[in-house]
């Protein structure tokens, strides 16, 4: 910590001799407390530097401590820490902080601030048990259903945010350590019913829509990583689709689509395609356009679940 603020300072100041504070040279460690260093041009930019860098002291835990639920729910990379101050703190839950120190020198302000450990981590205690109460009921299930899947996928942030403040203190919080857990197993959960959940794509009774939009609707869906079978033991997926055309080469579609019986999510979609050749290139083009949109961080599921309003529009 102390080479990076003294990095810091020789790129940043123009003078040959400056003084720094002792306190900055060798941070105190009381005990019960956790301190953290800042420097800027300012006291503002300063005291937002001693949050960081406390907020990296509490994020030291979290690489390691989340790399099993990185490997059970596919994660890689979600949970990022860094060796500088541009460490992201908006996650970092703080109790009242005490400005024990604030000094300047040849136009550098330096901050020192503290906060009680005992005070964080009853912090983190009291939103963790807040923020995941929700999943009480999923946790007591053997088995999910789609309604549950379907409620991990949305609260998806609200379970990264809570693993990485449960990896946070959990090195001081056995309470921390059982919230890490529950974590970890809806995960679980949640991968479990993607790999032994099949789809079923239900014709629309349009020839043409069945025959150039149902396979993009199931390039959608497997895309998700679930399985496609016919039977009535699969979800099923309906949906409908109207294409307009404008001028010679362009299709406009408008498709609704619902899964589940009955329906647990549904949406309007419209997309479009062009094609220099004839209207029915132009109505594949639309599908390709469809099946390009929903993969990687934009799956159908989540898409129609994160999608504000009754409408998701694709465009070209």
């Amino acid at each position: 910590m102390l080479a990076k603020i003294l990095l810091f300072i020789v790129s940043f100041c123009s003078f040959p001799v400056f003084a720094i504070p002792q306190w900055v040279n060798t941070p105190p460690s009381p005990a019960g407390y956790l301190v953290g260093i800042g420097l800027g041009e300012d006291v503002s930019t300063s005291k937002q530097a001693a949050i960081a860098d406390i907020a990296m002291a509490l994020n030291s835990n979290v690489s390691s401590a989340v790399s099993s639920i990185a490997k059970t729910s596919g994660m890689i990379g979600s949970f990022d820490t860094s060796s500088t101050h541009s460490v992201v703190s908006a996650g970092v839950l703080l109790p009242q902080i005490s400005w024990d120190n604030i000094d300047a020198e040849n136009g550098i302000v330096y901050t020192m601030a503290k906060v009680r450990t005992s005070e964080v981590v009853d912090l983190y205690e009291r939103n963790l048990n807040i923020a995941l109460k929700s999943f009480t009921n999923i946790l007591s299930k053997q088995q999910i259903d789609l309604n549950d899947y379907l409620f991990l996928l949305a609260n998806q942030p609200v379970l990264d945010l809570s693993a990485k403040r449960a990896a946070a203190i959990s090195s001081r919080s056995t309470s921390a350590i059982k919230h890490h857990q529950n974590i970890e197993t809806l995960y679980l959960k949640k991968n479990k019913f993607v790999g032994s959940t099949c789809f079923n794509v239900k014709k629309s009774n349009d020839r043409m829509a069945d025959k150039i939009y149902l396979p993009s609707i199931e390039s959608a869906i497997q895309s998700s990583r679930f399985k496609l079978q016919s039977g009535n033991d699969c979800i099923p997926v309906k949906f409908r689709a109207k294409t307009e055309r404008t001028g010679k080469t362009v299709a406009n579609v408008t498709m609704q689509i619902s899964i589940g019986q009955p329906a647990a999510v549904s949406k309007v979609i419209k997309f479009k395609g062009q094609s220099g050749g004839s209207y029915k290139s132009a109505m594949m083009d639309a599908a390709d356009n469809f099946s390009n949109h929903f993969i990687g961080d934009k799956a159908l599921l989540a898409s129609l679940l994160s999608a504000s309003g009754n409408t998701i529009e694709i465009g070209l």
